[in-house]
């Protein structure tokens, strides 16, 4: 008959192991947390007899098996943490230092014999501490839903954990609660990495949405005093687009070739009469088409365009565009005049960097 129990994990490995760290080190770092590990459950004095240690290279899974103690594999974890850091101040060896990161987890899992009839645990319980331990920086302490339902309604534990998500393998996710103290020796109560906001940076112009801002920049008067015109900003998208498409489609050919524009009338009529000959197409196919062009060239840039009611108007360029033209783009900047000084204080002027302008 399959044996089960009440599993407690304390699932750990040695943080950058092999990282600037010859092989003697690596074995003296092994050596030095397997006496840390016999220690730290020496001084919680938990029975040998109940007790499974599992080695995995650079770390060891320890399960506690039918052990007394709502947190006893809590606070084997911070004797292990505080150990460690012991040992550290007093090696001088950077290579024969380490810090390690920690998984606490519990779960009814199966109890049964290894290989070589040694007993062994298996189970959804010991599968999971893997995955949170991976969720884990240097010296903190991530437990599992499963503990902090237990351990959050005590008083000691209190507010002592912060929560977080984790994803796992094929979009899985799961929750993962890291342990706070400020008493703890050893312990990191910083954000895991894993969970850290990641900083996004700003999108890069392309030549294509240089030009589109460019041209926008140029026309602004004009498409200003259509203020009245219900479909005037997709309109003025379509219309923008096509003309960067021309651009740049000049820009990349050869002197001797002829580029090929798709604008109506191309370098023939001025922008007024191209405005009013898209201006004279179906309504709602001008609508399609502009949400499209929108979605699929302008989007990454909305945060350099103005707001009219609300919503972002694709005709009308901020001074963060400008600049970024400018920055970006130097070339095409200098090929429509958009000086820095100039267009700076004529934007302003606008008060074209305002989310509540309606132009």
């Amino acid at each position: 008959m399959l044996e089960t129990a009440r599993v407690q994990y304390v699932f750990l490995d040695v943080v950058g192991f092999t990282s600037n760290r010859s092989v003697e080190a690596q074995s003296e770092v092994v050596a030095t947390l397997n006496d840390v590990v016999t220690k730290a459950l020496q001084a919680m004095a938990v029975p040998s007899e109940r007790t499974v240690l599992l080695p995995t290279g650079d770390g060891i899974a320890i399960a506690l098996i039918d052990v007394s103690g709502i947190d006893v594999h809590l606070r084997l974890a911070l004797e292990i943490l505080r150990l460690i850091a012991a040992h550290n101040s007093i090696t001088s060896d950077a290579m024969r230092q380490f810090e390690i990161r920690i998984a606490i987890n519990e779960n009814i899992d199966n109890v049964l014999p290894d290989i070589n009839g040694r007993r062994n645990v298996a189970g959804a319980g010991i599968s999971m501490a893997q995955r949170i331990m991976d969720k884990a920086d240097a010296s903190q302490v991530l437990v599992g839903h499963a503990v902090y339902d237990v351990l959050r309604q005590r008083q000691r534990y209190f507010s002592s954990f912060r929560a977080f998500t984790a994803t796992g393998k094929h979009g899985v996710t799961f929750s993962v609660y890291q342990y706070l103290s400020k008493d703890a020796p050893g312990l990191s109560v910083t954000v895991p990495s894993a969970f850290a906001a990641k900083k996004v940076e700003p999108a890069k112009l392309t030549k294509f949405a240089a030009y589109y801002m460019a041209h926008a920049v140029a026309n602004r008067a004009f498409l200003l005093s259509r203020k009245s015109d219900p479909a005037r900003d997709y309109v003025a998208t379509v219309l923008l687009n096509f003309l960067a498409e021309d651009s740049v489609a000049a820009s990349e050919t050869g002197p001797h070739e002829e580029a090929t524009k798709c604008t109506w009338h191309a370098s023939v009529a001025s922008f007024e009469e191209q405005y009013h000959y898209y201006y004279g197409l179906d309504f709602w196919s001008l609508v399609r088409l502009a949400d499209l062009l929108r979605t699929r060239y302008l989007q990454p840039y909305r945060e350099h365009f103005e707001t009219a009611n609300y919503m972002t108007s694709y005709a009308f360029v901020k001074h963060s565009g400008v600049h970024n033209v400018q920055a970006e783009w130097p070339q095409i900047a200098n090929e429509f005049g958009l000086g820095l000084g100039r267009e700076e204080q004529r934007t302003k002027g606008k008060g074209s960097d305002r989310g509540t302008q309606r132009p």
